[in-house]
């Protein structure tokens, strides 16, 4: 899979259903992050039963596309697999 083509339909996606509902175009959008167009998604119509979970929404992206292109950065190399819950 092109990772990089997947990364473009994924983010058209997401921009179409942002401008949708703040009633405007996806042009009109800031370029932002996959993972930020996520993010605002969820903050916009997360409370709806239209989407599927948060966490595996954005597992899902990661394992498609790779941290690097849903960020637009480079993985820190100390970042754990896992989170890690303090009791």
């Amino acid at each position: 899979m092109n990772r990089e083509l997947a990364a473009q339909k994924i983010r058209a996606c997401l921009e179409s259903r942002i401008a949708r509902l703040l009633e405007c175009q996806p042009s009109d959008l800031s370029h932002l992050r996959i993972g930020t167009l996520v993010h605002t998604i969820f903050l916009l119509r997360g409370d709806s039963e239209e989407l599927g979970g948060f966490n595996t929404s954005m597992k899902a992206l990661l394992d498609l596309l790779g941290y690097e292109v849903v960020w637009d950065t480079e993985k820190p190399k100390n970042e754990a697999q896992t989170p890690t819950v303090i009791n």
